[in-house]
């Protein structure tokens, strides 16, 4: 500045006076003072540049430090959400734990509960083995009452249904006309109250099949009460019904049921122990059978497995005499 007002006093040293001179004058003071103003313009405007960019780089800073702030506050709602979480399982292991107690005294409480009922364990025996003599001896006189009562049945079925061997002598008979007719008896000339049982390959006449049918349902009445006195369900039911009493075949009756077999073939599950014509004869032997059968299996049962299917009136006899016989044992 004093540089600059010193040359500019040199230029205008030899016209000092004069207008002219005056107005050059006052142009250059305002030329320096503009300078003078435009270099404090630039040092303000440097001076504000500086600022600005001490401010942005605060700016940056400020947000850098906001930044972190938010991170580390993330990083402090996570750390808080951990020990929650983990907050959450100690008090969780704190209860199963106070669970794992309370059954643990629990079950103490059972095993001295036990303890003390295996220490009344001796004594209930006893009084338990007391108590089964007891019902034994009660058990073994009801058998002995049930054994007798049963005997007594068998007497009274053998004094009503009187079973005797007949006289052979009188297996042939004749007719009309003088000519012998043959009554041959497959069953040892037995009869049931004087009744024989006439093999079905022998009856000739319409009195010898009345006569086997009788007695084959008087035989029917008997093995179905001593099925019923022994508590024995036979393998093949009979129905007595007088001289028409019949052998059911539950097996049949169960085949027919499945296969949805026709009302005429129905009547194969029953055998008829009786013959109205020659056609049914194959049909009693099969019904002779099966009775025969199920004295086989009461006999069974009282220990007698040697057993003759043809003799059907000793058998039944038989198995009569084993159960008046079962009596003696008690």
């Amino acid at each position: 500045m004093t540089t600059l007002d010193a040359r500019h006093r040199s230029d205008v040293a030899p016209t000092a006076e004069g207008p002219v001179a005056a107005y050059s004058t006052s142009v250059l003071l305002q030329l320096c003072t503009l300078e003078a103003k435009l270099a404090e313009s630039r040092e303000t405007t440097r001076q504000a540049r500086i600022s600005m960019e001490d401010s942005l780089r605060r700016a940056r800073r400020v947000q850098r430090l906001r930044q972190q702030v938010g991170a580390t506050t993330d990083h402090i709602e996570e750390l808080r959400r951990r020990l929650g979480q983990q907050a959450r399982r100690v008090e969780a292991a704190s209860n199963a734990v106070e669970a794992l107690a309370e059954r643990k005294a629990a079950a103490q409480d059972r095993v001295l509960e036990a303890e003390r009922a295996l220490q009344r364990v001796p004594e209930q025996i006893s009084s338990s083995v007391i108590k089964l003599r007891q019902d034994r001896i009660i058990l073994e006189d009801l058998r002995a009452m049930l054994a007798r009562q049963r005997a007594v049945v068998a007497r009274q079925l053998l004094f009503v249904f009187p079973i005797d061997i007949g006289d052979i002598s009188k297996s042939e008979e004749r007719d009309g006309d003088g000519e012998a007719i043959a009554r041959g008896d497959a069953y040892g000339g037995w009869s049931i109250c004087g009744l024989r049982v006439i093999g079905p390959d022998s009856v000739r006449r319409w009195q010898d099949s009345e006569e086997t049918a009788a007695a084959l349902g008087l035989v029917a009445r008997v093995v179905d009460a001593v099925s019923r006195l022994v508590c024995t369900p036979l393998r093949f039911p009979v129905v007595p019904r007088g001289s028409r009493s019949t052998v059911c075949n539950p097996m049949a009756k169960a085949a027919m049921a499945l296969s949805a077999v026709t009302s005429q073939s129905a009547a194969v599950a029953e055998w008829p122990l009786y013959m109205l014509r020659a056609n049914d004869r194959p049909r009693l032997h099969m019904a002779v059978r099966l009775l025969s059968v199920c004295i086989e299996q009461c006999l069974c049962q009282h220990g007698i497995v040697d057993v003759d299917r043809h003799q059907l009136l000793p058998n039944l006899v038989q198995l009569l005499l084993a159960i008046e016989g079962c009596s003696f044992a008690y």
